[in-house]
C-alpha cells in the first residue's frame, strides 16, 4: 500500500533521525540565523511535514557555491544524498533548538467526499501544499483520484462532459482547458464548498481521447456547452466577447486590452498559465504577463490576485497589473503598456 492509499497512518516518519546530526560542523560553518528562521517559518506553514520543503528552501537562500563547497568537503555526503543530509541536519537542529514545540498534533477528520475518517498526517506533502495545513478536509485516496488524476475518464457521457465544462467554469470563473489538471495553487483559497464541488466534477473529467470520440475536438465541446455560443455571453463575472483579432475575452476590460494590442501590432498570447499552477494570466507579451484585475474589492477575487502576484515574485516574472481606472481612455492604457510599445 502506497502513501496515497492510506487514511490511518502517517505518510512520513522522521522521528528516527538522531540528534547527533545537528552537530555537523561542516554545515554549521555556513548555517545562519536566517536558516534557523527558515525552519521556524516552514514549521508554521507546514507543521509536521515541514521537513519535506527544507532542502529546497535552504538552496533558495544559500549561495550555490557555498552548497557545492560543502558537498565536496563533508564526508557524510559520500554516504547519504546531499539534500537528505541537509534535511537530517535541519530535523535534528529543530529538535535541539525546540522549534518543534510549535507543531500541533494531527487531527482526525471525516473526508468531505467519501465520508471515511482519516488523520491529517496521512496526507502526502504534495496534497498538503495544495490544500493548506489548516484546511485538510479530504483524504489522500480521494485527492489521488481527483487532483492527481491527470488522464481523466474514457467512459463519461456527452452530457457529463458538457456538465463538467459548465460546472468548472461556474466554480473557477475560467473556461477549462483541455488538460485541466489542478496546479499547486488552484485549490488554496477556494472555500470548502468550492473545493468539494471542483473535486466532484474532476471525477467526471474526460480524457482527450474521449472528447475526440464525442465531439471531435475540445473547441466543439466548449461550443456545445453553450459558453462560446454567442458573440457575447453575460455571466456573473462579466461579459464574454470576442476581440477584433478573434480572441475570446472574459470581460469587456480584457477585450479593450486585446483590441489595443491588435491595433498597435503587439503580438500577444491569450491566457498563458502561471508556473506550477492552472491559474492563467489574461495575456503574455514577450517575458511580460498582463492581468486585468477588474473585480478588485471582492474578497475571493483579491485572494487569487495575491496568489498570482506571489507566484510572479517567486519566479521573478514581470507582471503588468491593469485596473478599471487604467481603461478610462486610450491615453491611460497606453501609458500603462508603454514598455511593450
Amino acid at each position: 500500500m502506497g502513501i496515497y492509499d492510506q487514511r490511518t497512518k502517517p505518510a512520513y516518519r522522521i522521528d528516527n533521525i538522531h540528534k547527533d546530526f545537528a552537530n555537523n560542523q561542516y554545515i554549521l560553518d555556513w548555517w545562519s540565523s536566517a536558516h534557523d528562521q527558515l525552519i521556524i517559518d516552514l514549521i508554521h506553514q507546514y507543521q509536521w511535514c515541514w521537513s519535506c520543503e527544507i532542502s529546497n528552501s535552504v538552496q533558495k537562500i544559500t549561495d550555490k557555491a557555498i552548497i557545492n563547497k560543502w558537498r565536496n568537503k563533508d564526508p557524510i555526503c559520500k554516504k547519504f544524498v546531499w539534500y537528505n543530509v541537509i534535511m537530517y541536519f535541519a530535523v535534528a537542529r529543530a529538535e535541539v533548538k525546540n522549534f518543534t514545540s510549535e507543531i500541533r498534533s494531527p487531527e482526525w477528520k471525516v473526508c468531505g467526499l467519501c465520508s471515511n475518517r482519516f488523520i491529517e498526517n496521512s496526507l502526502p506533502f504534495p496534497l498538503i501544499k495544495r490544500l493548506g495545513i489548516d484546511r485538510l478536509e479530504f483524504c489522500a485516496p480521494c485527492l489521488r483520484d481527483t487532483v492527481l488524476q491527470s488522464s481523466g475518464s474514457d467512459y463519461v457521457s456527452k452530457e457529463q462532459v458538457i456538465n463538467y465544462i459548465r460546472e468548472f467554469f461556474k466554480i473557477t470563473g475560467v473556461i477549462p482547458p483541455s488538460n485541466s489538471n489542478i496546479g499547486y495553487n488552484d485549490l488554496l483559497y477556494l472555500s470548502y464548498e468550492e473545493r468539494k464541488e471542483i473535486l466532484k466534477i474532476l471525477q467526471i473529467r474526460p480524457t482527450n481521447k474521449r472528447v475526440k470520440e464525442l465531439f471531435n475536438s475540445w473547441a466543439n465541446a466548449l461550443q456545445q456547452s453553450g459558453l462560446l455560443g454567442d458573440y457575447s455571453l453575460k455571466t456573473s463575472r462579466g461579459i464574454h466577447t470576442y476581440a477584433n483579432d478573434g480572441h475570446l475575452c472574459l470581460s469587456l476590460g480584457e477585450r479593450t486590452i486585446d483590441d489595443f494590442f491588435f491595433e498597435h501590432g503587439i503580438k500577444h498570447e491569450k491566457e498563458p498559465t502561471y508556473p506550477d499552477s492552472n491559474f492563467r494570466a489574461d495575456f503574455k507579451v514577450g517575458d511580460y504577463l498582463i492581468e486585468y484585475f477588474g473585480m478588485t474589492g471582492d474578497p475571493d477575487y483579491d485572494k487569487k490576485t495575491k496568489i498570482k502576484k506571489d507566484i510572479c515574485r517567486t519566479n521573478k516574472i514581470h507582471l503588468i497589473s491593469i485596473y478599471p481606472n487604467d481603461l478610462k481612455d486610450e491615453k491611460h492604457l497606453k501609458k500603462k503598456l508603454s514598455i511593450l510599445l
